[in-house]
């Protein structure tokens, strides 16, 4: 009797370790770093503020952008290939060239990136962002067929039309 309620006990002890474990691995892991992101805070600043008039800022509209849909897709885009021409930012006109970044980052390293603009440089609750993937990226890059500043361009204005007063 001692022995089968030993084993009893121990299956027990066993399941609720094995369940505990699977419950925790259904959580996502958000990776970021700010190393990723220090390509991104040479124009952007550390804090994601921006030089008003010369480049825009990023702090809080990361994650509003995210939310939008197609949103994920234009940041990756911008990212990688960068972005060109005229935008309005908080009623501020921007206009230049910034350049693409999948050269120099991987595409993880952007995932990495735009996860920490979301999860650090925000100020309101973004549980409901999900976190972009090394395989989301991955995915974007190859689906663009024009490689070059001027796709998230175009992709921009398709989604500031599309989502009106929702654009931050």
């Amino acid at each position: 009797m001692k022995i089968i309620v030993t084993v009893l006990v121990g299956g027990m002890i066993a399941l609720f370790v094995v369940v505990g474990r699977l419950s925790l691995a259904d959580e996502p892991t958000i990776e970021y770093a700010a190393d990723d992101y220090v390509i991104c805070s040479a124009c952007h600043l550390p804090d994601g503020v921006g030089i008003p008039g010369v480049f825009p800022p990023i702090r809080n509209r990361v994650s509003s952008i995210a939310k939008i849909e197609g949103g994920r897709a234009y940041l990756i885009t911008a990212i990688s290939f960068g972005l060109m021409g005229n935008i309005e930012v908080a009623g501020m006109p921007y206009f230049g060239v910034m350049a693409g970044n999948s050269g120099m980052l991987s595409s993880n390293q952007i995932a990495n990136a735009l996860n920490y603009a979301v999860f650090e440089l925000s100020d309101g609750d973004v549980t409901d962002v999900l976190p972009f993937t090394n395989a989301d990226v991955i995915r974007v890059q190859s689906e663009t067929l024009t490689k070059g500043p001027g796709a998230a361009a175009e992709l921009r204005k398709k989604i500031v039309e599309a989502a009106g007063d929702q654009w931050p």
